[in-house]
Order: C-alpha cells, then sequence, then structure tokens
C-alpha cells in the first residue's frame, strides 16, 4: 500500500473516533497535510473518500479541540510548522470559536 493510501486510511477511520487522546488528533491533521500536498492526484473516489472524512471531522470538531487543547496550543504549533492558511484542520480552535459564536447569536 502507497504512503498516500495509508494517509488516506488513516484519516478516514481517525475522523470516525471523536474521543480520543490530542496525540491522535496530532496524526489525523499531519495525514490531512500529507493527503492536501497530493489531492489533486487522488482518483474520484479517492477525493469523495476525503470530502465525507472532512465533513465527519468538521461534525467533530469540538470533541477533536477539546482532546488537542490538553496537549497543545494549537495557535503556537501553526506557528513552530508554518502552517498554510489553506490547510483548515490546523484551524480546529477557530472553527469551534465561530461555531459557539453562531450558536450565541441564535
Amino acid at each position: 500500500m502507497s504512503d498516500y493510501k495509508k494517509w488516506l486510511a488513516n484519516y478516514t477511520v481517525s475522523v470516525q473516533f471523536p474521543v480520543v487522546s490530542g496525540f491522535e488528533i496530532l496524526e489525523m491533521l499531519q495525514a490531512r497535510s500529507h493527503l492536501a500536498q497530493i489531492e489533486n492526484s487522488l482518483s474520484t473516489t479517492e477525493r469523495g473518500e476525503l470530502e465525507l472524512a472532512d465533513a465527519i471531522f468538521l461534525a467533530h470538531a469540538d470533541a477533536f479541540y477539546a482532546s488537542l487543547a490538553e496537549i497543545a496550543d494549537l495557535s503556537k504549533l501553526r506557528t513552530q510548522m508554518n502552517t498554510l492558511p489553506s490547510h483548515w484542520w490546523w484551524y480546529l480552535d477557530k472553527l469551534v470559536q465561530q461555531k459557539r459564536e453562531a450558536v450565541a447569536v441564535q
């Protein structure tokens, strides 16, 4: 199995388990970043799997962020890793904050 297929399998399975350690969340975010580098070369089926996994990821953003916040400051991690703004999965803190603000407005 090629590396990108391992990353895709890892990511698509990982997003289904929102209650895990922050270290596992970091591995998931890193897998997603690897996938971003080769995303244009994925097959239509693989892109569909990735899109579905991303939707599940977003649905569990609160739980993922809670686990990650226990072990790391996501803002500092982004700075250390020179994370691209297009790598939205590294912005869990912002996603969760926006979600909470939207709920508060309602």
